[in-house]
Parts: structure tokens; C-alpha cells; sequence
């Protein structure tokens, strides 16, 4: 067993951040001690790298909260978590198409960057010349 300490060190999140997890009801009941202190176990770690992978893929609380309660139910809900996971993956896909044209774009952006830092007028550009030097070296 692990203390709340403990158990957000083993995951990289705060206390607070557990807790938080833990009233939105995203994680399974915690145990606690006598003293009313929280234990994490095994298990309670791999559910709560679990929810923390779901946020970091963007997973909204309540779409979470939605797949742990069908998870729960167990078997009979399989179906409908595949399709949810399925959605998942989607929006992953997603968000990485734009993250790439995102830092193609910034790429380019640096690149230009250099070159001009390269030319002695560089300084006397306004943003609109700058931009408009920017978009006709990209159309090229």
C-alpha cells in the first residue's frame, strides 16, 4: 500500500490532482487508514495511470467518468467501451494530423527566421511586409 505522497510520486501528478480524481469519481473507493490518510494500491496505480493516459489523450472527465462507470459494469458493456476506445484512437489521429501541420508550419516559420536574421534590413520590416515576405517564400 502506498500513501497519497507516494502513489502521485509513482504516477507523476499531485495530491491534489488524486484527490481530485478521486471526488470526480475516476478512480475505484480508496482505502484509507484508521487516521483517515488515503492507500493506494497496486491496482489503484495501474486505474490511475489508466484515467491519466485518457486526460492525456485529451479524454474529457466526463467521458471518462462515462467509461469507468460501463467498465464497472463489467462484460455486458464490452461492445460499447470498444467503441468508445475506437473514438479515442480517432481523435488521437486527429490531434496528431494537426500537431504535425502544426509543427511543419512553426518549422517553417524558424526556418524563415534564420534567413532573414541573415539580411541587414531584416529590422526595418513591419509585420505586414515580414508577413507578406513569409507567405511569398512559402509559395515558392
Amino acid at each position: 500500500m502506498y500513501s497519497a505522497k507516494e502513489a502521485a510520486k509513482m504516477t507523476g501528478l499531485t495530491t491534489a490532482t488524486l484527490r481530485y480524481y478521486e471526488k470526480e469519481q475516476l478512480l475505484p473507493a480508496i482505502e484509507r487508514t484508521e487516521q483517515k490518510y488515503r492507500q493506494y494500491s497496486d491496482t489503484d496505480i495501474e486505474w490511475i495511470k489508466m484515467v491519466q493516459c485518457l486526460r492525456i489523450a485529451n479524454v474529457p472527465i466526463r467521458s471518462i467518468r462515462e467509461y469507468i462507470l460501463l467498465l464497472t459494469q463489467g462484460g455486458k458493456t464490452i461492445l460499447q467501451r470498444r467503441f468508445m476506445v475506437q473514438e479515442y484512437i480517432d481523435d488521437l489521429h486527429n490531434q496528431m494530423t494537426n500537431l504535425q501541420s502544426a509543427l511543419a508550419l512553426t518549422e517553417k516559420k524558424l526556418e524563415f527566421y534564420d534567413k532573414l536574421l541573415q539580411t541587414p534590413t531584416a529590422q526595418d520590416l513591419t509585420y505586414l511586409e515580414e508577413w507578406d515576405l513569409f507567405k511569398s517564400k512559402g509559395e515558392s
